[in-house]
């Protein structure tokens, strides 16, 4: 391909001759866009922009966009933190009382029973000494029924034990006793 080309090439210049009689400058061709262009901005571009600024519109420029922004301020509405917590507090109440009955109904389900059997009688008869009851705190602890029994149907006497204590009892003691 390149002989072909370089047998071209020689071939017009045997036929036209190589001096044509024209000159180019050199880098005539890759800077002829730039002059062209540059010759037509400067003749058909008017030399004023026809558009002025007013006296001091670049120091006053902030403060106008700053007042028409803060122009549209809104009106907040604060929620009182307080308001909120009292909100709450009728919840909490029936929550932790429903942790109450169920804490209780669950884990402190033991139910000891007492019973005068489970107590000493030593301890009772040292709580019976220590402490002084008058007749009607005894009456009405008894009640009613012990008033009515037999006085001696508890006890089981012999007829011949109580003979010998009647026998053995100075009567005139007993007769002192009544009259005081």
């Amino acid at each position: 391909m390149k002989k072909e080309l370089k047998n071209s090439i020689d071939y017009l210049d045997t036929k036209t001759a190589k001096n044509s009689g024209f000159s180019v400058p050199t880098n005539y061709f890759t800077e002829l866009e730039e002059a062209v262009f540059t010759e037509i901005s400067t003749t058909s571009f008017p030399k004023e922009t026809g558009f002025a600024t007013p006296d001091d519109y670049f120091i006053s420029l902030e403060n106008r966009i700053l007042d028409s922004i803060s122009v549209t301020k809104k009106e907040t509405t604060v929620i009182q933190f307080k308001n909120r917590i009292f909100k709450f507090i009728p919840y909490v109440a029936a929550a932790s009382i429903a942790l109450f009955i169920t804490l209780n109904s669950f884990f402190f389900k033991e139910t000891t029973t007492f019973s005068l059997d489970s107590v000493s009688q030593n301890d009772i008869e040292n709580w019976l000494d220590s402490k002084t009851f008058t007749n009607t705190e005894i009456a009405n602890v008894l009640g009613d029924e012990f008033l009515n029994l037999n006085d001696f149907s508890f006890a089981e006497l012999k007829t011949e034990t109580l003979e010998d204590y009647i026998t053995t009892i100075d009567t005139q003691e007993l007769l002192n006793e009544i009259d005081n």
